[in-house]
């Protein structure tokens, strides 16, 4: 296909759910061989891998989501409604990985003394502020109850979206003839 571009005459609205909860295992099990690895961290092992992960679900939520934007269907936006408070879930998996901040940090910490590029320490800089804005300093409790409204959230938000969606179609005018 030209650029790359999903096949969308191919996909059907069930194949979304299934592609999106392998993309997150998938995710999950890259993200947490990166935590997890007996090797100090460095930015190759840790942040480009990082980036580097999770290259199915992007994917595959990339095409849910142009496709809900731009061409929605009530079973499309009962999926939505189910899939974000996974996905909420699946980045706080992440961003609350102690484990992984702990990496992050180490690298965070010496990036003054690093050999990086400008780009690349920008980048660190990012990864660690997202980190750290995300909660990865607060306690585990505090953890479980932000884990908790960020499900509430993404499904709100949801709501919200699909609200003033009805609104907006319930306001259409159509027109049929010159008259």
């Amino acid at each position: 296909r030209p650029y790359q571009l999903p096949p969308f005459d191919l996909i059907k609205n069930e194949h979304f759910e299934p592609a999106i909860e392998r993309g997150m295992a998938e995710h999950l099990a890259e993200i947490e061989a990166i935590a997890r690895q007996e090797a100090a961290p460095t930015f190759e092992n840790t942040i480009v891998a990082m980036q580097k992960s999770g290259a199915i679900l992007d994917r595959a939520a990339g095409v849910f989501y142009s496709l809900v934007s731009a061409d929605t269907n009530d079973t499309l936006e009962a999926l939505r409604g189910k899939i974000a408070p996974k996905m909420a879930a699946h980045r706080d998996s992440i961003l609350l990985n102690s484990a992984l901040f702990e990496r992050v940090k180490k690298l965070y910490a010496a990036r003054d003394s690093s050999d990086l590029d400008p780009e690349s320490t920008m980048l660190l800089e990012t990864v660690h502020r997202d980190f750290v804005r995300a909660g990865a300093n607060l306690s585990p409790d505090d953890k479980e109850k932000l884990k908790s409204f960020n499900a509430e959230l993404a499904a709100l938000q949801t709501q919200f979206s699909q609200n003033v969606l009805k609104e907006v179609n319930a306001l259409a005018v159509v027109v049929d003839s010159r008259e």
